[in-house]
């Protein structure tokens, strides 16, 4: 285990959206990351169909990247995924104390 230069980079999209996230990252150097479903409790996502709500779903995506490319990263998703519109999703980092199993 080792005390890298690196963040955990958590983006919240919408469903369909994932590819493009991950396409992003690994263009700019990270290897990848890790993609999980979920169901958004925003109000602002919130919507009806005939009066039945109707939640919507969320893709989840979790990428382990240098903090140098995170910036970088964090503009690319932003603009490719239209996330600063309500309701969209968002995307955060976090600093990592240590990782192991990274090949970088």
């Amino acid at each position: 285990m080792s005390n890298p230069d690196f963040s955990l980079v958590v983006a919240i999209v919408q469903v369909g959206h994932s590819n493009a996230v991950i396409k992003i990252a690994q263009g700019l150097g990270a290897g990848g990351g890790t993609i999980v479903f979920g169901r958004g409790s925003s109000v602002r996502s919130a919507s009806s169909i005939l009066g039945v709500s109707v939640e919507p779903g969320k893709e989840l995506i979790y990428i382990v990247a240098k903090k140098s490319i995170v910036p970088k990263l964090m503009q690319l998703v932003t603009e490719s995924c239209n996330l600063n519109e309500p309701g969209t999703g968002l995307i955060f980092s976090l600093p990592l104390e240590a990782v192991s199993g990274l090949d970088a």
